[in-house]
C-alpha cells in the first residue's frame, strides 16, 4: 500500500512540476445517458432522483427490488457474491473461489458484483465451472507486472500523459480471457436470471456507476464489456482513465471498494420470499494492519495517511454491506486475507511469489470448516450499543 501511494504522490509532484510544459486538450462534459449503468441505488446517473429503466420491471411491485425480483424468478433464496478491489491480492479471491469449489460447499451464484481486481474475477466467478477456475488461477499466478502495465518515461509525463503507466498489457490480458464465447455464456446465465455487475468511478461526475454486465453481454457488446473491466481496474494517476461514451472512468475502488445490488426500489424491501439468503463478501485485502511508529518524513506521512483513508473506506463499505444484508433479511459472510500471509506492501507490484502466497492462503482458508465471519470488523467509530440498536431496527 505504501509503495503504491508513494508512486501516487510522486505522480502528483510530477504533474505539479510539469503541468506548465504541456496542455492536454480540453474535454467537453458529456451528458450521454448510459444504456447499461446505474447509480448504486438503481437510479439514473444523469438524473439521480429518477429510478433507472434498467431495473423497472424488478422494482415495479411495491416493496420489491432486484433481489426480491430474482428470488421470484429463481424460486429460492439467493447467493450473492461481492468481490473487492486489491490489485495483485485478487489472487486471494481466485484461490478462495477454487478452494471453495474443492470443498464441495461453493454454491451457484445468483448475483456477482466486482470492483477493480474483483471486477476481473467476477465473470469467471459467475460462470463457475472448473475451466473458469483454471482461468482465474492462470490470471493470478502466472503473470508479472509486465503482463499488467508498461512504464512511461519522464518525457511522456512532460508531454502531458494522463498516467504513470500504460495498461496496454492489461487490456490484452482482458481480451484473452473475455471473448465472444464468454459473453454468450454470461448472456445465457442472464436468461436464467443470474446477474453480473461491475463498479466504476465516473470522475467527470464524481459518481459510482454500477454496470449491468449481463445486459452488455446480452447485447453482444464485447469491446464495451472489456472497456468496463479495464476502467474498473484503472487505479488513478498510476493507470490511465478509460473513456466510454464521452465519460471518463477510473478504478471503482476510488469511491466504493464493494458493490452489492439489490438495495434499489422506492421502499424498504418486503421480507425474503424463500427465507434468508446469503451475501458473501471476499475482501482481497487485510482486515487488520500491524501498528508501527510513523517516520515524520513527507513521503511516509503522505503514504500512511492515504493508506489509512483507503482502509477506512473499505471498512465503511463492509459495514454498509452488512446492514444492507440485514435489511434484505440475508446472512452476512465475510472473508479476508489472514494477517500472517506475506503479500508485501504494494498491491500493484504483481509479484509472482506474493501472488502465489495469497492464492494458496485463499485456497487453504476456503477448505477450513468455518472460514467466514458473520460481522464486519469493529471500526471503533460507532459505539457497540449504537450498532446493536441499528441492527435491531433493520431486523
Amino acid at each position: 500500500m505504501k509503495s503504491r501511494t508513494l508512486m501516487l504522490v510522486s505522480g502528483l509532484l510530477a504533474v505539479m512540476l510539469f503541468s506548465g510544459c504541456a496542455t492536454p486538450p480540453e474535454r467537453e462534459l458529456s451528458s450521454a445517458k448510459p444504456l447499461y449503468a446505474t447509480l448504486p441505488n438503481g437510479h439514473e446517473p444523469m438524473n439521480p432522483s429518477q429510478p433507472s429503466s434498467i431495473y423497472a420491471e424488478a422494482t415495479a411491485r411495491p416493496g420489491d427490488n432486484v433481489t426480491r425480483y430474482l428470488e421470484r424468478k429463481r424460486g429460492h433464496a439467493l447467493n450473492i457474491l461481492s468481490l473487492s478491489g486489491g490489485g495483485q491480492n485478487g489472487a486471494f479471491g481466485a484461490g478462495f473461489l477454487i478452494g471453495w469449489r474443492e470443498s464441495g460447499k461453493r454454491p451457484e451464484f445468483d448475483i456477482v458484483g466486482g470492483v477493480s481486481t474483483g471486477a476481473l474475477l467476477a465473470t469467471h466467478a459467475l460462470l463457475g465451472t472448473p475451466a473458469d477456475d483454471a482461468k482465474l488461477e492462470e490470471m493470478y499466478t502466472q503473470v508479472t507486472k509486465d503482463d499488467i502495465y508498461l512504464g512511461r518515461g519522464l518525457t511522456a509525463i512532460i508531454s502531458g500523459t494522463d498516467s504513470l503507466k500504460d495498461t496496454a498489457p492489461l487490456r490484452a490480458m482482458i481480451a484473452k480471457f473475455i471473448t465472444a464465447e464468454t459473453l454468450e455464456r454470461v448472456a445465457a446465465a442472464y436468461d436464467d436470471h443470474r446477474l453480473l455487475v461491475v463498479g466504476t468511478t465516473n470522475v467527470d461526475y464524481a459518481q459510482t456507476w454500477v454496470w449491468n454486465m449481463s445486459l452488455i453481454a446480452k447485447a453482444g457488446e464485447l469491446e464495451l464489456y472489456r472497456d468496463v473491466l479495464l476502467a474498473s481496474a484503472s487505479f488513478p494517476i498510476v493507470f490511465p482513465p478509460v473513456e466510454i461514451d464521452g465519460h471518463l472512468f477510473v478504478d471503482g475502488a476510488a469511491r466504493s471498494n464493494v458493490v452489492v445490488v439489490g438495495m434499489g426500489g422506492q421502499q424498504r424491501p418486503n421480507p425474503p420470499l424463500h427465507g434468508p439468503g446469503n451475501l458473501y463478501l471476499i475482501d482481497n485485502g487485510r482486515l487488520n494492519h500491524p501498528p508501527q511508529a510513523l517516520r515524520r518524513a513527507l513521503g511516509s506521512v503522505a503514504a500512511t495517511t492515504v493508506s489509512v483513508m483507503m482502509d477506512q473506506s473499505m471498512q465503511t463499505a463492509m459495514t454498509r454491506s452488512y446492514f444492507g444484508a440485514k435489511i434484505l433479511g440475508y446472512n452476512f459472510n465475510l472473508v479476508a486475507i489472514p494477517d500472517e500471509v506475506d503479500i508485501g506492501n504494494d498491491p500493484l507490484a504483481f509479484d509472482p511469489q506474493q501472488m502465489r502466497a495469497a492464492f494458496e492462503a485463499g485456497r487453504a482458508l476456503a477448505n477450513q470448516p468455518e472460514p467466514w465471519s458473520s460481522t464486519p470488523p469493529d471500526l471503533g467509530d460507532i459505539p457497540s450499543w449504537a450498532l446493536k440498536a441499528i441492527e435491531k431496527d433493520v431486523e
